[in-house]
Parts: C-alpha cells; structure tokens; sequence
C-alpha cells in the first residue's frame, strides 16, 4: 500500500510503478481536506478522501467542486474527474 502523501501526490502509473511528483508531495504533505480544497487542489484533495475511503469526504470534494465549476458531480464520479483510482502498485518512481 502508498503512503498516503505519496498516493495523493502520484500523476500517474508506469507499469507496476506509480509516478509520484517530488515538489507536488512536498507541497501537499500533511494537508488536510479543508485546506487542499481551500488551495483548489481538487485532485489532491480528491486522491486524500479516496485514500481515506471516505464516501463523506468525496462528496465534501465533489460539493466543494460543483459549487465553483457550476457542474453536478457526485461522491461516486469525482474520482473519475480527476483521474483517480486506487491501484497496489509495489514500487514507486519519483520525478
């Protein structure tokens, strides 16, 4: 399993390696939901609650989301938006 900064930090998969943005996990490190959607992380802050498995905080995302973009997104879709899924991946490659 990722660490947590580093799984809201990942840009993407590379075979059985996820790709983790050094300055991105740096900048993120440590944040909290409140803050990251505050910043208009929205990726981040929307890989931290499907991290947590948190059905709650996905839909804080997707409201949070909805209110500025003027769109309709659901706890169960914003992942989607952004790209995102849980993956076990077993070796992690920084940039």
């Amino acid at each position: 399993m990722m660490k947590k900064d580093d799984f809201i930090s990942s840009i993407g998969y590379d075979g059985p390696a996820a790709i983790v943005d050094r300055a991105r996990k740096v900048k993120n490190a440590g944040k909290s939901l409140t803050t990251l959607l505050e910043e208009g992380s929205f990726r981040a802050a929307t890989a931290l609650a499907l991290y947590n498995d948190s059905e709650e905080d996905l839909q804080t995302v997707a409201d949070y989301y909805n209110k500025l973009a003027g769109s309709s997104y659901t706890a169960t879709t914003i992942a989607r938006v952004f790209g995102i899924a849980k993956v076990d991946v077993p070796k992690i490659l920084f940039l």
